[in-house]
């Protein structure tokens, strides 16, 4: 009975964890997506506020890869670097691409959380 008592422990224990991580990774999500909102708002206004607005939104995307890289594949995170660190440049020569970045990274990061969902078609076709 012990051993039933154990497993059940052990279930419960990655249940908790995985819904936290669903949780952080969703907060984080959301919080990325405002971010590039508030980017591309000021983008469009020609506001002074812009370059601000982009800095922030690199500094969470370095703390958000950070936590990130504990469970998800280098090649979705390293693609979002890439354009966000397309940012900057992008915005200093006034290039419209700007906006076609933020919303590759807004979607990019969606399908990050939505790949982490756990659904119960995915494990009829595993």
């Amino acid at each position: 009975m012990k051993r039933v008592w154990l497993c059940i422990g052990i279930l419960g224990v990655i249940l908790c964890l995985s819904a936290g991580w669903l949780a952080c990774l969703y907060d984080r999500t959301k919080e990325m997506s405002r971010l590039i909102d508030n980017c591309v708002t000021l983008a469009e206004n020609d506001s002074e506020d812009t370059r601000e607005a982009i800095l922030e939104l690199c500094d969470y995307w370095e703390s958000f890869y950070g936590i990130a890289s504990l469970f998800e594949n280098s090649l979705a995170l390293n693609s979002i670097s890439d354009s966000v660190s397309k940012l900057m440049p992008l915005y200093e020569k006034d290039n419209d691409e700007l906006f076609s970045e933020c919303e590759m990274i807004k979607v990019a990061c969606d399908r990050i959380f939505r790949s982490n969902m756990p659904f119960v078609s995915d494990a009829i076709a595993d």
